[in-house]
């Protein structure tokens, strides 16, 4: 509750800020606009994938075989079985690459709006009737390090966003990440970006009273590779968790 009070705050300091001095779309430049909903429009992309091997399917399912994939070439841990699916809104590209940037590090909160907006769509085009009640939101933590650079946690702000928007409760601070690693997009090597975040995550003791029976949305901002959302998953699987859907705003390198 705290932490959505804290979100809460940081937005409305955002919108005054805005009004006193304007924003253009991160995309097209539009005045008066976060991401204008012509952006929105050209950065969704319909349908789902395999996260690991790209099939194109209708739900963003880890295919069988893909569940027996071995994270990185040297290593031993196999693939978290509860991560079932992963879905994501838009490409890492032109204009979403940009609203994610600007979201990120110019602190351009007013942007996690439309972006969980784009989650929202994403979410429901693939699961078209759910009860509420056997979901449960978790945002991706950053080191804290990171988020007292940034004074926010991106993927939290959206977390929230979506939250309040889908009425699907949400945890905060039930994932932590005890590493800190440089950020995945910065590691050009796949092998070296899976292997830089091998026990980075820890979850809370109290974490399988509460996650046993429901589905986990992980939810981040953006994913290049995957191994963040892998290596989480696997954290939330060994404390209990048994179904995850990883939902992303952009995917890319």
């Amino acid at each position: 509750m705290k932490t959505g009070w804290k979100n809460n705050i940081h937005t409305l300091i955002a919108t005054i800020l805005n009004l006193i001095l304007p924003r253009a779309c991160a995309g097209c430049r539009k005045s008066n606009e976060s991401f204008c909903e012509n952006c929105q429009a050209l950065s969704y992309k319909y349908g789902a994938h395999c996260l690991i091997c790209g099939f194109r399917n209708n739900d963003g399912k880890i295919c069988p075989a893909c569940h027996t994939w071995k994270l990185g070439f040297q290593m031993e841990t196999e693939f978290p079985r509860a991560l079932k699916n992963v879905l994501w809104a838009g490409k890492y590209d032109g204009a979403l690459r940009e609203a994610v940037r600007q979201f990120k590090y110019r602190r351009r909160k007013e942007l996690a709006e439309p972006l969980a907006q784009m989650l929202i769509k994403k979410f429901y085009e693939i699961h078209l009737t759910l009860q509420k009640d056997n979901f449960l939101i978790i945002p991706m933590p950053l080191h804290f390090k990171k988020e007292y650079e940034r004074r926010f946690n991106q993927a939290e702000l959206l977390a929230q966003k979506f939250s309040e928007v889908s009425g699907i409760e949400i945890k905060n601070n039930v994932l932590t990440k005890i590493k800190e690693t440089p950020a995945q997009v910065e590691v050009k090597d796949k092998e070296k970006r899976i292997k830089n975040l091998e026990g980075a995550f820890s979850v809370a003791e109290n974490v399988p009273s509460f996650t046993k029976h429901k589905t986990i949305i992980l939810i981040d901002d953006v994913s290049t590779t995957g191994a963040t959302l892998i290596h989480a998953a696997r954290a939330l699987e060994q404390s209990g968790a048994e179904k995850i859907i990883g939902l992303v705003a952009a995917h890319g390198a």
